[in-house]
C-alpha cells in the first residue's frame, strides 16, 4: 500500500477510535459541570465506551440538597434517532428516551424507584415512600402517570406522623404557567384511602378537592390532633396552601 494510503487509512482509524471514545472521554465532565449548573454534583467509577457512541459507568453517585443517589450499571448512548439513557437504582431501574437530537422531546419511565430517595428534596412538610412505576412525557406535553406501591405519606408539619397506604394511583398534566392539573389521585388504605383533583401551582400551591372515604388509626389520631373531622364518612375536604404549608378543611358531606 502507497505510503500515502496507508497514511489516510491510519488517520480514518485514529478520527474512528476518537470518535468512538469522547464520550467516554468528554461525556463526564459535560455532565458533571450541568449537574453543578443545577446545584448538584457527579461522581463516575468504571467509565468504559459503549457501541456506536456511547459511555457507561459502573457506578454513578448524584449528590444533591444534602442527599446521594446512587445509580449502577448506567448507560448512555446516541443515535440519530435520540438518546437512550438507563440505569438501575436500588432494586428498581429508570429510562431516558429523547426523540432525535433535539433532546426536546421523550418521556423518563421507572420501575420499582424507590422513593425514599428524594425525601427532603421536593417539601420539607411532606414526603412520600415507596416502589414508583410510571412515565414520565415531555415535549409539546408534559404529562405523569404513576403507581406508587407498598408505601407511606410521611407528615412532618403541622403534625409528625407517617401514614402507609397499599396503592397511589396520580395522573397529571403540565399547565402553561408551570403549574400540575391533577387530573385523578387516588390513595388506597388502610388507614387511609381518599381521592382529589384540582391543581399544583409552579411555586406549590394547593387547590385540591379532596373526598375521604376511609380514615382508621393512625390516621383518625393525626386528624383529631390537628382538629380535623374523622366522619361522618364519606366527606369532603379542600387542600389549599403550598407543598411546605399545606391548609385542611372541611367543604362539607360527600354524597354517599
Amino acid at each position: 500500500m502507497p505510503r500515502s494510503l496507508r497514511s489516510v487509512a491510519l488517520a480514518a482509524v485514529l478520527a474512528l477510535a476518537a470518535l468512538w471514545l469522547a464520550p467516554a472521554l468528554v461525556g463526564p465532565i459535560i455532565a458533571a459541570r450541568v449537574a453543578e449548573g443545577a446545584g448538584a454534583s457527579l461522581a463516575f467509577e468504571g467509565v468504559r465506551p459503549e457501541w456506536p457512541w456511547g459511555v457507561s459507568a459502573e457506578r454513578t453517585v448524584v449528590a444533591v440538597g444534602g442527599r446521594i443517589i446512587e445509580f449502577s450499571q448506567l448507560r448512555a448512548r446516541m443515535r440519530l434517532s435520540g438518546g437512550r439513557v438507563e440505569a438501575r437504582v436500588g432494586e428498581g431501574t429508570l429510562l431516558l428516551r429523547t426523540d432525535g437530537l433535539t433532546l426536546r422531546g421523550g418521556f423518563l419511565r421507572a420501575q420499582a424507584f424507590p422513593l425514599d430517595l428524594l425525601e427532603g428534596l421536593v417539601s420539607s412538610a411532606f414526603a412520600l415512600r415507596g416502589a414508583a412505576d410510571g412515565v414520565y412525557r415531555f415535549g409539546a406535553r408534559e404529562t405523569l402517570e404513576a403507581t406508587v406501591s407498598r408505601g407511606a405519606a410521611v407528615l412532618h408539619a403541622p403534625l409528625a406522623i407517617e401514614l402507609p397506604f397499599a396503592q397511589l394511583i396520580v395522573a397529571a398534566e403540565r399547565e402553561a404557567d408551570g403549574g400540575w392539573r391533577v387530573d385523578f389521585a387516588n390513595l388506597s388504605g388502610p388507614p387511609l384511602s381518599c381521592s382529589a383533583q384540582g391543581r399544583i401551582g409552579a411555586a406549590g400551591e394547593l387547590a385540591l378537592r379532596v373526598e375521604i372515604s376511609q380514615l382508621e388509626e393512625p390516621a383518625r389520631f393525626a386528624f383529631a390532633a390537628a382538629a380535623l373531622p374523622t366522619g361522618p364518612l364519606p366527606y369532603s375536604a379542600e387542600l389549599t396552601g403550598t407543598l411546605a404549608q399545606p391548609r385542611f378543611s372541611p367543604a362539607g358531606l360527600a354524597r354517599r
